[in-house]
């Protein structure tokens, strides 16, 4: 009798151990944000709460912001601006997509230069929000969906932003 009371014991707290590491592993993860690339909007020195589940049951949006997978080993936060197929084009510092101007409703630093690309299917073009500190999609190309973890959820910290957000 005594000895089933610890096999359960020990078997509720092995569930919460598997629970804890599933979600951990396939739903929320943490993620510090390194670097100028995003401001105003994430600052270098922020951790944030990454959800993973939402782009399994729905797909990416035109400014979107998503943490994805660079050179297998480094996660980076982006925004999305350019959608698979899509013909992206900057001009005097305004987002034309497929030759309709689209205006950006996001806080958005510094001057975008000139450039124009067609984004492959199943790609998306991403940019960071402070646009002359960003090493993004202009640099390195189109992401793949396959490489995009999640969005982010919440910042933790510091945490008066965490604070102030609720």
């Amino acid at each position: 009798m005594i000895f089933k009371k610890n096999i359960r014991r020990y078997l509720k707290y092995f569930l919460i151990i598997i629970t804890l590491l599933l979600i951990r592993n396939y739903v929320l993860i943490s993620a510090l944000v390194v670097g100028k690339s995003m401001e105003p909007n994430y600052i270098d020195g922020n951790i944030m709460i990454v959800e993973q589940v939402s782009q399994y049951v729905k797909k990416h949006n035109r400014f979107d912001i998503v943490v994805f997978k660079y050179d297998n080993s480094t996660y980076i936060i982006k925004r999305i601006i350019g959608l698979p197929g899509e013909f992206v084009k900057y001009k005097n510092n305004m987002l034309y997509i497929n030759n309709t101007y689209v205006e950006e409703v996001f806080d958005v630093s510094g001057y975008t230069e000139d450039f124009e690309v067609i984004v492959p299917i199943d790609k998306y073009f991403v940019l960071g929000d402070n646009r002359t500190k960003s090493r993004d999609s202009r640099i390195f190309g189109s992401i793949q969906k396959k490489d995009i973890i999640g969005k982010p959820l919440i910042v933790i910290w510091p945490i008066k932003t965490f604070v102030n957000a609720n």
